[in-house]
């Protein structure tokens, strides 16, 4: 009896360990990119071992693709696949796993490359759309003549706990020093019973640049940090800074703690800033805040696209624009594709300007709060999890549902070389 009993100890252990995915529902192999005639990709398929050759004359591309079926409760998924194609190939992407999520009528929703994260293994993690009712692994060879076989082939349930983050970005006269205007915005937080991650403070102060100028840290900080701590709150606040003997537009972050994180400095000077001797400050930071990592961005930077983009290769998730009075093409238009192209929440404080807002993107360029009036604040709420989730149409074709983490991985920086020289 008790080894009947061990027996069906075991049983249920193995029934229990199963992963909530049935058995792939079919294993096919698509059609290579090469005449119909000359296919020149030959398969081979054993326990969960998928191979594909190419032949050296014709083959040019092939792929497996596997389809797993979701269980109701799965919110989110690791996949990982290995492959003993070599890191080398890899690292040129003649190796490239990837992993789509399909809805009922078998179109995809989203999709990403599974990144390779040692040796010859790719592994990624995702978040389940609304409406996913299964996973489409593909398993792809381009332009590489050994046999590759694919193995130790996952794909199993993660928790990926939401992230949300409150965001409040302010809209201030375009006069004065900020602090004085931006009072009332803060009593109006704490009125209100507003607990917000992070609050953005804009640009403030007009030429000439030593009008109103502060060190860091100093007064003007020291009034940020009280506010940080009084409403339990990060803040990133605009302000004209002077160091060394030298004029900038700066934006000081400061922690829930009142603690000075770090300081950025404006890279991209108007023609009148650089006339009146403001200078430019020589990086793009990005700074590890409690919600996720936080970059800054100060009006006119918003008009050379590779600020964002750094700013996104560097980690960011959320941009803060702290903007002036400039004129409504800004926010309309550019901050908008900034946010798009990068696939990055974009938080934008403004002061002056009746037709500038301040509002808060988020990465499909669809705005969740905003405000014009003067001494106002827009608040809003995003959840950095599903921060992939906003992306729908970019780069490999427009409807599939591609990811950002496509339109990092296209990037071909050997071609841009030209960026870097100054003309």
């Amino acid at each position: 009896m008790k080894k009947y009993i061990a027996l069906l100890g075991i049983l249920l252990l193995t029934i229990c360990a199963l992963p909530l995915f049935a058995a792939p529902l079919k294993v096919a192999q698509a059609v290579p990119f090469a005449p119909a005639n000359r296919p020149g990709a030959s398969f081979k398929a054993s326990s969960n071992t998928y191979s594909v050759l190419l032949d050296k004359k014709n083959g040019m591309f092939g792929k497996w693709t596997l389809d797993f079926k979701l269980s109701d409760n799965v919110e989110a998924c690791k996949f990982q696949v290995r492959h003993n194609g070599g890191e080398a190939a890899a690292a040129k992407e003649l190796i490239v796993c990837a992993a789509s999520w399909v809805d009922e009528d078998n179109k995809n929703l989203d999709a990403a490359y599974l990144e390779p994260v040692s040796g010859e293994l790719f592994s990624y993690v995702m978040h389940r759309p609304k409406g996913a009712e299964k996973i489409r692994l593909s398993l792809a060879v381009r332009h590489f003549y050994k046999e590759v076989t694919f193995s130790d082939i996952v794909c199993e349930p993660v928790e990926m706990p939401p992230r949300p983050v409150r965001i409040v970005t302010a809209k201030l006269p375009a006069s004065g020093s900020g602090d004085v205007q931006m009072d009332a915005v803060w009593k109006s937080l704490e009125k209100a019973g507003e607990k917000p991650d992070l609050v953005i403070v804009p640009e403030v102060g007009q030429l000439p640049c030593v009008k109103g100028a502060q060190v860091i840290p100093g007064a003007y900080t020291d009034w940020a940090a009280k506010w940080a701590k009084k409403l339990n709150t990060n803040v990133i606040a605009g302000m004209k800074e002077v160091r060394d003997g030298r004029y900038f537009r700066s934006a000081a972050v400061i922690d829930r703690t009142g603690k000075l994180v770090g300081v950025y400095r404006k890279t991209h000077l108007t023609a009148a800033e650089v006339e009146n001797g403001f200078c430019r400050g020589e990086e793009l930071p990005v700074f590890d805040l409690d919600f996720g990592k936080t970059g800054v961005l100060i009006s006119s930077d918003f008009n050379y696209p590779e600020t964002a983009r750094a700013l996104r290769l560097k980690g960011a998730e959320v941009v803060a624009g702290l903007s002036g009075d400039t004129t409504a093409k800004v926010h309309n238009v550019i901050q908008r594709v900034r946010a798009m192209e990068n696939g990055i929440v974009l938080a934008s404080a403004c002061s002056g300007g009746k037709d500038t807002p301040a509002r808060i993107f988020t990465a499909d360029g669809n705005f969740i709060a905003e405000t014009y009036a003067a001494e106002t604040y827009a608040a809003g709420t995003v959840d950095l999890t599903r921060l992939g989730i906003y992306i729908q149409y970019l780069s490999i074709s427009p409807g599939n549902g591609e990811t950002r983490s496509f339109y990092m991985r296209e990037r071909q920086p050997e071609l841009y070389r030209e960026l870097s020289d100054k003309r």
